[in-house]
């Protein structure tokens, strides 16, 4: 196997056509440099100069292995460019997963652009996925990050940051109630679409716990796979629907978005995961600086 050291004193040599000035570029004594390129001709079973008193002039043979040793040393600088890229957190690949709430939030798009700006180089991958299947696949390495609604347990292999906090809004066919908010009597037994966020075990206790602080008991009658597709039921009239107030900007023209009664105090929270231990780029992600919302 070449030695890509050799290789360099080779080049050096090639270029200065005298060993005595190679070895001054390269900071060594000549004899030690000569006994390396001799020792590379003896390896490659190649004459690769010309010796005519100090002057060593390049064979046929050593002008085509001078233009694959540049390539090679070339390939070899890139490579080592790349790793410490890799090892800096500035290179390689991250894969993020994320539920819908966090992307309606808007985090997953500041996170997404404050990363881009510090390392552009790295190939992202987004996969939809519920919290708890996030610290699944945190825990396995399939992969690096989560922006998910659950706080995972602790010593759960899974590092967290709190990174937003949004409160919730009433989501109301317009054509019945327009831009009214029911009352909390109103809202008595009424039908609705649970979320995700929701329906999930450890989230159930805690809304009901919420709307019955409020003075109202909901009827849940149905469960949406996303919150777009709680909107779209709600503007069907299967029922009402509590939802983040950011989706405000991208519901459907027949639902409303009006305030929840007084007494509901209930926020959705997104947090920020990583497995532990985490790659240098994950750690990287993970320690951006975009601030709590």
């Amino acid at each position: 196997m070449l030695d890509l050291q050799r290789l360099r004193y080779f080049v050096a040599v090639a270029e200065e056509e005298n060993v005595g000035r190679a070895a001054e570029r390269l900071h060594l004594t000549q004899s030690p440099l000569s006994r390396q390129i001799q020792s590379l001709e003896a390896d490659l079973g190649l004459a690769l100069f010309h010796r005519a008193k100090k002057r060593l002039r390049l064979t046929a043979a050593g002008r085509q292995f001078l233009v694959e040793a540049r390539s090679l040393l070339a390939h070899g600088e890139r490579v080592e460019q790349q790793a410490r890229a890799i090892a800096a957190g500035s290179a390689g690949a991250l894969v993020i997963g994320y539920v819908p709430g966090a992307i309606h939030a808007g985090v997953v798009t500041r996170w997404l652009r404050a990363f881009r700006v510090v390392a552009p180089d790295v190939d992202i991958m987004l996969k939809k996925l519920r919290s708890a299947e996030q610290e699944r696949q945190l825990r396995s390495g399939e992969i690096d990050i989560g922006f998910a609604q659950a706080r995972p347990a602790l010593g759960a292999g899974v590092s967290s940051r709190a990174i937003c906090r949004e409160s919730f809004k009433l989501a109301v066919p317009a054509h019945r109630y327009g831009r009214a908010a029911p009352t909390a009597r109103n809202l008595h037994g009424a039908r609705f679409i649970a979320l995700p966020g929701t329906a999930a075990a450890g989230h159930k206790d805690e809304f009901f716990a919420a709307c019955a602080a409020a003075g109202f008991e909901p009827d849940v009658r149905y469960e949406a796979a996303d919150p777009l597709a709680a909107l779209e039921m709600v503007d069907a009239g299967l029922g009402l629907a509590i939802v983040q107030a950011s989706l405000e900007r991208i519901k459907p023209a027949g639902v409303t978005l009006v305030d929840l009664p007084p007494g509901f105090d209930w926020t959705m929270a997104i947090h920020l995961l990583c497995g532990e231990p985490c790659t240098p780029v994950a750690a990287r992600f993970f320690g951006l600086d975009v601030g709590v919302e």
